[in-house]
């Protein structure tokens, strides 16, 4: 990744420091300790010194989360660099403790101020809220246990990222060997499909181990804040404005609503497919017999390709897509972590976009949905302090689920015919049909796996085999490997490093399919309402940025029922 500088001189206005010592070069603690010291000391005798205070304060923190952000992007770039790894391992023992450390002296000054409540700052309530809840969910015991869950997930990563199969003459990576799944041929599909299985399973034991070492932090986590559970901790610490009940009723709503719907797809595919069974390998190929979708060959022509999908939305979507080119790092190689995802740069205030693209759809919708993250990083850039510039992840999906559904409307730059257009469309809708169930199982799991902290391993086998009957779509596991559907959960990295953060895709594709059924009505006001909305940043609660966007914020069935007549309708059922 290369230097920031060139970034801020260009399509960005630039944010240059009032604090920090201008040019300073960032190496460790060292240079941020006197900024904060100095925070710690200052006397605020009013409202506007409580603002300017808490300027600075965003201002060093900016400084900080880069210094770290930037070293996690190297690392997960090359898993297997020992340099970039022990950079990011120096961050998280070394720098990340003070500032959790820091950060609690500085909330806990925030919350001694008389003046608070006359903070002008638009969200300033957030603000409040979620400096409040920091301060009564810090333990200085936790500080170490952060440090070792976050060594327990580069470990974790480490053996995801390193993964690769002998298949057919030639070491590939596991995104490289899930193309084979999109293969016509059957036998070559199930072959691909058992490899996968078999060098997932090598690992299982030890990320069966490294699991086992996360719960039992997390539990001494919620232990040392005196809460029921771990889970009671990640509702508070999300600012979650609704309840683990409400997670249950939204669970049996989909279950209900949409189950059914995706049962209905997958007889569909079955019977097209011509096959008594549907195998967990004839669940990604074309029912008719079709080559894969090739939408692109290199990585710089699926990111040519979606800057002109982004720009036939909005113009204003492919200028901001065209800005941080330099800042994306797309393809799929050995060494380098699963997944993608989009981080900011916090004191650049701009997006880094980090994917596995093998050549397949799916990596372009994956560059549309990070591209709506990079959307709301750069809309919200302005907000007055950093701890605003980022909403609920519920309406963070909101902001990248959008734009695989609205961009999936302009796929002209990838494909020269109708047919495979209309093809990808009926792949995306089916996916984020399924999409759904699976959201549902996995969070049920998690609800299950943190009220049950002293469970074995084959009682969470089990919980995970009934919740995958339960949300089952119509794939038949009885030709898989034993242990294929069982250690399924191994490859969703959100349960190993992010707890109880997954039900928010669920969440924010109810508000992005409101989203696009807005823009099939009126495309100009839909994208209004939508920059709008990114650029409030953490401002508001995920209600009001819902309403902001023109959707609702409700896990009823009524709504998914709406919802899921707009997909049977696109999928022609």
């Amino acid at each position: 990744m290369e230097s920031t500088e060139n970034i801020k001189e260009g399509f960005f206005t630039s944010f240059p420091r009032k604090f920090v010592k201008e040019g300073e070069k960032i190496k460790g603690w060292e240079e941020l300790a006197p900024y904060f010291s100095n925070l710690s000391e200052v006397v605020i005798g009013s409202v506007e010194e409580l603002e300017t205070w808490l300027e600075k304060w965003s201002e060093v923190s900016a400084v900080a989360d880069e210094f770290c952000t930037s070293r996690y992007i190297a690392m997960t770039c090359h898993t297997d660099d020992e340099e970039k790894t022990e950079a990011y391992l120096h961050c998280i023992r070394e720098v990340e403790p003070k500032l959790v450390e820091w950060g609690h002296r500085l909330n806990e000054k925030y919350m001694a101020s008389p003046f608070r409540g006359d903070l002008k700052i638009d969200g300033h309530e957030r603000l409040d809220r979620m400096i409040s809840e920091d301060v009564a969910l810090y333990s200085e015991k936790n500080i170490p246990l952060q440090i070792k869950l976050q060594e327990l997930s580069q470990e974790y990563q480490g053996i995801m990222g390193a993964m690769t199969v002998m298949f057919d003459g030639s070491e590939k990576t596991m995104p490289q060997m899930a193309l084979y799944l999109k293969d016509m041929d059957r036998s070559l599909r199930e072959r691909a499909f058992k490899a996968m299985i078999e060098r997932r399973l090598r690992e299982k034991d030890k990320l069966e181990d490294i699991f086992d070492k996360m719960l039992a932090l997390r539990v001494e986590w919620a232990q040392n804040l005196g809460l029921q559970d771990y889970r009671e901790y990640a509702f508070r610490s999300k600012l979650r404005d609704y309840t683990p009940d409400d997670c249950i009723t939204f669970h049996k709503a989909i279950e209900e609503t949409v189950v059914p719907l995706a049962r209905e797809i997958s007889g569909r595919r079955k019977k097209e497919l011509g096959v008594e069974k549907l195998a967990p390998w004839d669940t990604a190929c074309d029912t008719k017999g079709r080559s894969p979708l090739k939408p692109f060959a290199k990585a710089d022509e699926l990111y040519d390709g979606v800057l002109e999908v982004f720009g036939l939305v909005d113009k204003r979507l492919g200028n901001m897509f065209g800005a941080i080119k330099e800042y994306m790092d797309l393809d799929s190689r050995k060494g380098k972590a699963p997944g993608g995802y989009q981080a900011t740069l916090a004191e650049a205030r701009v997006p880094f976009i980090f994917t596995n693209a093998v050549g397949s759809h799916d990596d372009v919708n994956t560059l549309l949905h990070e591209g709506g993250h990079a959307f709301h990083t750069i809309q919200c850039r302005d907000a007055q302090v950093l701890w605003l510039r980022h909403a609920g992840m519920e309406f963070s999906e909101v902001a990248s689920m959008s734009m695989e559904l609205i961009g999936g409307d302009h796929l002209e730059p990838f494909y020269d015919n109708e047919e495979d257009i209309e093809r990808a469309k009926r792949e995306r809708m089916e996916s984020i049909v399924s999409l759904f169930a699976w959201v549902a199982q996995v969070d049920a799991f998690q609800h299950w796996i943190y009220t049950n902290p002293g469970h074995s391993r084959d009682e969470r086998k089990k919980a995970w085999s009934d919740l995958a009957e339960r949300f089952n779509i119509g794939t038949d596991w009885s030709f898989a490997p034993e242990g294929a559907l069982e250690y399924a959960w191994h490859r969703q990295l959100h349960i190993f490093e992010y707890p109880f953060y997954y039900v928010e895709y669920a969440i924010a594709q109810l508000g992005a399919l409101q989203i696009y059924r807005n823009s099939l009505e009126n495309p100009e006001k839909s994208i209004e309402e939508y920059l709008s909305a990114l650029a409030l940043g953490g401002a508001r609660s995920p209600k009001g940025l819902f309403e902001s966007a023109g959707a609702r914020f409700d896990f009823s069935s009524n709504l998914l029922g709406e919802l899921m007549n707009l997909a049977k309708v696109a999928l022609k059922l």
